[in-house]
């Protein structure tokens, strides 16, 4: 896909367009030049190989820039539609259990059969019940907040029962009702404009209420759900560290229904629904970058085919980003930067700028070597523009470089951003899922039965079937829970929602969150128990719900206790906050953890952290505020991880005033690499600044190369040139310091391994070593030597008062070393001296004795 004109909006791309253009305006300076040079320099290939190689970055910069933008609007919009599906998962189980409800059916069937005489005690009656029955749903939406209004009808459309006193409706004529009716589902949801709540567009989810015995529909019950207020909470979370980003939910028509910006992008007005190929549109006469997004679905729930919507004005969607704070995280950099931890295709990249760098420095070096070999071959002008050929290249070779790491340090940047998001995301879903836990307890606490039945003093085996029979209706309708039982003001345990739990009937609870719920003051307070292994959960770790159960003269008379499925609802939790692959696989290597601000470990998706472990971490981590996230780059076990961090803040009241605290943290972790690969990556080459000659001082042009890191010399004078990509040929009955031979200029020349010289255990690499041929004098034959080295470096002239050479009495004759370059500054070697090799000595150690006599040779 052709992005070129998206360019003017990406500054990192500009910068970088603009760095080749500078450079390639100076290798057409050098070209020219090179061509009016005694030496018939020609740089023009090397410019077209810079050139060629310039597609890849360039092009991977422009598509980095783009995904990033792109995938941060397609985060955004999927969380905001997912997270509200998985909302509304919850609201449809929450009507079809309240339509349920003894207390709303009895009201109804007393409406039926009751005297409608207008007598003034009937009269009292009616107005008794329905104000016990508002006050009922008045305490449902107290704990179920999502709720802005409950309301009762008949089944003609008269409305019997509602919570909001502006809402002037008295008779419905909405269709949902005749749906509600006679619908085979288990509720009926409805979004749109109706007269059940000011006539504005509304998500309704609505159900009959049935005689017990049989099906026979008493009414209709509506849950007016807060969509508007959950919409702006959803869409306010998300847009918080992006204000540029517009969030907005679309209808499958895609007509925005909700919008984080209504004046911005109007209820009502028209967004595409479907991405097309770029992903750009326009909307109030500006371009927008965007993407559309189907929920991904929860528990087969998809909602009513709505998409969620993000967009960014163009001119602001590739804005370079201000450096993130998790970035000075210490490792961060060292780890970005090294090419160890480079995806294959970067260091691909790098490895082809090397090889255009690295036959340029041959080229340059060996023009230097033929200059000093020269007669009269003081050329200032050659040798400047070998210099400046060199330097242009080194330039060229350094933006690349630098573009490649900054394209991995922008990736690595993104994972993190990814991975601080996705904990954010995976801490909301706990908080969300946890506070419905909160609600249930509390409102299962009013079941009228359990209060009657408790309020007796003892309770009957008639009493107990029928609290284990609703326990088992609810245990079966919410399978998020394993175990539900109901205790008396003792707390001894004398319901339960399985038979398998029968045994626990008769045994007090021995943990203290059974007392303190027995001493809870209203029916919005709960208590929850340390997350810790529990009998009730087979000896693993979970949390228990609990709230107290009141008689009619709001007297604690019990309680009750909900044992939360943790292991499997906890792991679900991370596991569809991890990403995916087109195949729905989890990437290698990567897992999530909830924590707690021990360390300790709530719920894990490795089989390697179990559950109950400690983790050491830092303390940034462990010391999050509510709802503060981080990223950070740490070892685990032997490699680096990407890791992101939310910690909790729970949801509406829950968590933020309803007084229960207990801070989770969620944690996800990305592999990078093994630390070993770090600890081995090569160090950078170091810099040498050479002596400088003054005015007339004697001089020696000399040829400087590494090994094993280590800069060597040889005077200019006994180089012939340096060669790349040499295969060598193995021969028997030679030195263990010779490698084998190759061919130049019809001869075989002997190549020996400086490296094994020094102690080195190092093969030839023939792509990346360079093989430097030398030349000297031998019983007055001029005899040819390879020297296998890791890379050439300069070609410097240098004032012989920097030269010295062994004394007699220092020198050793077997030294392969003739004299060292001693620097003006000790920190210009890296305080260190330069050796110059004694190349008639090398040869005749370690060549002339496996050799037959020169005279033959030569004959």
């Amino acid at each position: 896909m052709q992005r070129n004109h998206l360019i003017r909006y990406m500054s990192d791309v500009q910068n970088f367009e603009k760095n080749m253009s500078t450079l390639s305006a100076k290798w057409d300076l050098l070209t020219l030049l090179g061509s009016m040079s005694n030496i018939g320099m020609d740089t023009s290939e090397t410019r077209k190989a810079f050139e060629d190689l310039l597609d890849e970055p360039l092009l991977r910069l422009i598509e980095e820039t783009f995904n990033k933008s792109l995938n941060e609007l397609e985060s955004k919009a999927q969380t905001a539609i997912d997270i509200l599906i998985r909302n509304l998962f919850e609201r449809t189980a929450d009507i079809g259990f309240l339509a349920t409800d003894d207390d709303i059916r009895d009201y109804l069937l007393f409406l039926n059969s009751a005297d409608m005489s207008a007598s003034e005690e009937m009269r009292e009656i009616k107005i008794r019940k329905k104000e016990a029955l508002t006050e009922r749903f008045r305490e449902y939406v107290s704990k179920y907040s999502v709720y802005e209004n409950i309301i009762l009808l008949d089944t003609k459309g008269k409305v019997l029962v509602q919570l909001d006193t502006t809402n002037p409706i008295t008779h419905s004529k909405d269709s949902l009702l005749s749906e509600s009716l006679r619908t085979h589902q288990g509720y009926v949801e409805t979004f749109r404009t109706s007269d059940l709540n000011h006539n504005k567009p509304s998500l309704i989810y609505s159900y009959r209420v049935s005689k017990s015995e049989s099906d026979e529909p008493l009414g209709v019950l509506c849950l007016i759900f807060r969509f508007e207020n959950e919409l702006q909470s959803i869409f306010r979370k998300l847009t918080r560290e992006n204000p540029y980003i517009a969030l907005e939910l679309l209808g499958s028509d895609g007509t925005v229904i909700a919008s984080s910006s209504a004046h911005h992008v109007p209820i009502g007005s028209y967004l595409s629904p479907r991405n097309n190929e770029d992903h750009q549109t326009y909307y109030a006469g500006f371009e927008y970058l965007y993407q559309a997004v189907k929920t991904t679905g929860y528990q087969g729930y998809n909602g009513s085919g709505w998409i969620g919507h993000a967009m960014v004005p163009l001119h602001l969607a590739f804005r370079s980003s201000s450096r993130p704070s998790f970035l000075k995280n210490e490792l961060f950099d060292s780890v970005a930067n090294a090419q160890a931890y480079y995806p294959q295709e970067l260091k691909d990249i790098l490895d082809k700028a090397r090889k255009i760098q690295s036959e340029l420095d041959i080229t340059v070096w060996n023009g230097n070597v033929q200059i000093a070999n020269a007669i009269g071959h003081e050329s200032p002008f050659t040798k400047a523009l070998l210099s400046e050929i060199s330097k242009t290249g080194e330039e060229t070779k350094r933006v690349f470089d630098h573009t490649v790491a900054n394209l991995n340090s922008a990736m690595m940047v993104q994972y993190l951003e990814d991975l601080k998001f996705q904990s954010s995301l995976a801490i909301d879903i706990m908080d969300r899922n946890l506070y419905e836990r909160a609600n249930d307890c509390r409102w299962w606490a009013l079941t009228t039965t359990f209060r009657e039945c408790l309020s007796q003093g003892s309770v009957s085996e008639a009493d107990r079937e029928k609290m284990n029979s609703i326990l088992g209706y609810i245990n079966d309708l919410y399978t998020v829970y394993t175990a539900m039982f109901i205790y008396d003001r003792e707390g001894v345990i004398v319901s339960v929602s399985t038979p398998e739990d029968h045994a626990l009937i008769g045994k007090r609870i021995g943990y203290t969150w059974a007392m303190e719920t027995l001493d809870l003051k209203t029916t919005q307070e709960y208590v929850v128990s340390t997350f810790e292994p529990s009998p009730y959960y087979a000896n693993r770790s979970t949390y228990i719900y609990n709230a107290c159960i009141r008689n009619s003269k709001e007297e604690n008379v019990g309680g009750i206790g909900i044992v939360f499925d943790a292991e499997s609802q906890f792991e679900a939790m991370l596991h569809d906050t991890l990403p995916k692959d087109e195949n729905h696989a989890i990437p290698e290597g990567m897992f999530a953890l909830f924590i707690d601000r021990n360390g300790r470990v709530i719920s894990s998706t490795t089989s390697d952290i179990r559950v109950g472990e400690v983790l050491s971490l830092p303390v940034s981590i462990l010391e999050l505020s509510p709802g503060q996230s981080d990223a950070q780059i740490l070892p685990f076990e032997g490699v680096y991880y990407a890791l992101g961090a939310t910690c909790s803040n729970g949801y509406r009241e829950y968590k933020q005033s309803d007084g229960y605290d207990n801070d989770i943290i969620s944690l996800l972790y990305r592999p990078i690499g093994a630390i070993q690969v770090l600890e081995d990556e090569a160090p950078a080459q170091r810099t040498y600044t050479y002596p400088k000659p003054n005015g007339t001082e004697e001089t020696c042009e000399i040829s400087t190369f590494f090994i094993g890191g280590s800069l060597f010399a040889i005077e200019s004078k006994n180089v012939v040139c340096s060669l790349a990509h040499q295969e060598l040929t193995s021969i028997l009955h030679a030195s263990e310091y010779n490698m084998g031979v190759i061919s130049y200029d019809k001869r075989m020349v002997s190549v020996i391994s400086l490296a094994k010289l020094l102690g080195m255990e190092k093969k030839y690499d023939k792509e990346r070593d360079t093989i430097i041929l030398v030349k000297t004098v031998i019983e007055k034959q001029v005899v040819y030597l390879g020297v296998a080295v890791d890379a050439i470096y300069s070609s410097p002239e240098i004032p012989l008062r920097s030269i010295s050479h062994y004394s007699n009495v220092l020198k050793n004759e077997n030294s392969l070393t003739k004299a060292v370059i001693i620097p003006d500054n000790p920190e210009d070697f890296a305080n260190e001296m330069i050796s110059i090799l004694d190349i008639p000595k090398i040869y005749a150690q370690l060549i002339q004795p496996y050799s037959r006599p020169l005279h033959k040779v030569m004959a």
